[in-house]
């Protein structure tokens, strides 16, 4: 494994530089012209890129996968002093453009962006003519660009793509489609050829290839492209791993908080499930995420367990029964509802052993009524149960039409987020926060 402790370090201050810039104030622009000028400083911001992502409380993972968990009921809060935390569990009001969480999510969005928008504007030069490697480290930045407005989307009603002073938000439908074409191109590179010249010194848990593949699944399917969707998925090899990696100097931060026992741990086993849908007595992918000293007493201590117990567990990127899920909905969706069964059960059934990552549900075939709604709504209830922290709850409350915010019985306490002040007091263009 690389050093990742040297790489947060260059991270940090290539941050610090770009953060000085006067066109980040928003916070997007080009950066320092002295850290793209080889390849082996692309291939650390490539780097640094991930690391961003994946660690530390103010990081992506943390924030994302606490914004859908705390508005869905996967997560408690356990000291309310938390406050960032406790306004997005309280929702709706409770939520404004100050807070913490949201801020944190957007500007390391918008700085991991911006990163992997110079690695694709630099890499030409920075290859010093040889294409292959310019190819590499453009797939790179363009997965790693996809993945922040694909994920952006999710949480916030529209986004700016333009990394430019006032930049104009776009909607959602263009933000997705950006996502897709990014992801597109970044596959013809991959097709072509990786060097090793620059793959060689990138960290080496993400699988790039199948990681491609599974996003342009996931954000097919959020817009609508579902025969896309279903492309995407069958070139994922489900036998294949991708991975967020740490190390003792920069720990997994979900397993580092929740170890603390002093923000958030596990709600219940109904993994903010209603009535009707909760998990099955006897599915495996219960005790997989979700654990209790004592289950018989009214209120167990649940625990968060899974890939998120220990400081150097890794975080997948994405799960292989996401992929199936992707293409049991999308069967469903287009009322193929033979395909959409076999896909599903191809999840229901699947054992410990049968999974990359050891997760299965180990259930009988679904013998449910062979109707569109009820396939929708045994797919959503997996995809709540196996995709368990990932961080797409909310956008799947939304995508099945589950009760909204403002809805009786509601299964979400915000549809989207309000947009953090750190844009909004440097881009005149940003939008009127949503009410709900």
């Amino acid at each position: 494994m690389k050093n990742i402790r040297t790489i947060f370090t260059f991270m940090l201050i290539f941050g610090f530089i770009a953060s000085c810039d006067t066109e980040y104030l928003d916070p997007n622009s080009t950066l320092e012209p002295d850290v793209v000028n080889s390849t082996d400083n692309l291939v650390r911001l490539i780097n640094g890129i991930q690391q961003r992502w994946s660690t530390d409380r103010a990081g992506i993972i943390y924030n994302y996968t606490h914004i859908s968990g705390l508005n869905t009921d996967e997560l408690r809060l356990l000291n309310p002093g938390n406050l960032a935390e406790n306004e997005i569990l309280l929702g709706g009001s409770d939520v404004n453009g100050g807070n913490g969480i949201l801020n944190n999510m957007w500007t390391n969005s918008m700085l991991a962006r911006k990163e992997a928008t110079t690695v694709i504007d630099a890499a030409d030069v920075a290859s010093d003519g040889d294409v292959s490697v310019a190819n590499s480290l453009k797939a790179y930045g363009l997965f790693y660009r996809a993945m922040v407005h694909g994920t952006l989307i999710q949480v916030f009603e529209s986004i700016p793509l333009e990394i430019i002073e006032d930049a104009p938000f776009v909607s959602r439908a263009a933000v997705l489609d950006d996502a897709i074409a990014d992801l597109e191109e970044a596959n013809g590179y991959i097709a072509a050829g990786l060097s090793s010249t620059a793959t060689s010194g990138v960290i080496g848990s993400v699988d790039l290839e199948n990681s491609v593949n599974a996003l342009l699944a996931r954000f097919n399917l959020m817009a609508g492209n579902n025969t896309e969707a279903i492309t995407a998925a069958d070139a994922v090899d489900l036998s294949a791993t991708s991975e967020w990696d740490f190390d003792a100097a920069i720990p997994n931060p979900l397993a580092f908080w929740f170890g603390s026992q002093n923000v958030t741990q596990a709600r219940d086993t109904n993994f903010g499930l209603p009535p009707g849908l909760e998990p099955d007595a006897d599915d495996d992918r219960v005790p997989f995420y979700v654990t209790a000293e004592d289950f018989t007493v009214p209120l167990p201590d649940y625990q968060v367990v899974g890939f998120f117990v220990d400081n150097l567990d890794k975080i997948p990127v994405y799960l292989p029964g996401e992929v199936s899920l992707i293409k049991a909905e999308a069967y469903a969706r287009e009322n193929d509802l033979v395909n959409a069964v076999i896909e599903l059960n191809n999840v229901r059934t699947k054992t410990a052993a049968e999974d990359a990552f050891g997760l299965g549900a180990d259930l009988p075939a679904y013998s449910g009524t062979l109707t569109q709604e009820a396939i929708l709504d045994e797919i959503y209830r997996n995809r709540r149960i196996e995709l368990y922290l990932s961080g797409l709850a909310l956008e799947d409350t939304r995508r099945f039409g589950r009760p909204g915010a403002t809805d009786p019985n509601p299964e979400r306490n915000r549809n989207y987020y309000p947009y953090p002040n750190a844009e909004r007091d440097n881009n005149t263009n940003t939008p009127t926060n949503p009410s709900s």
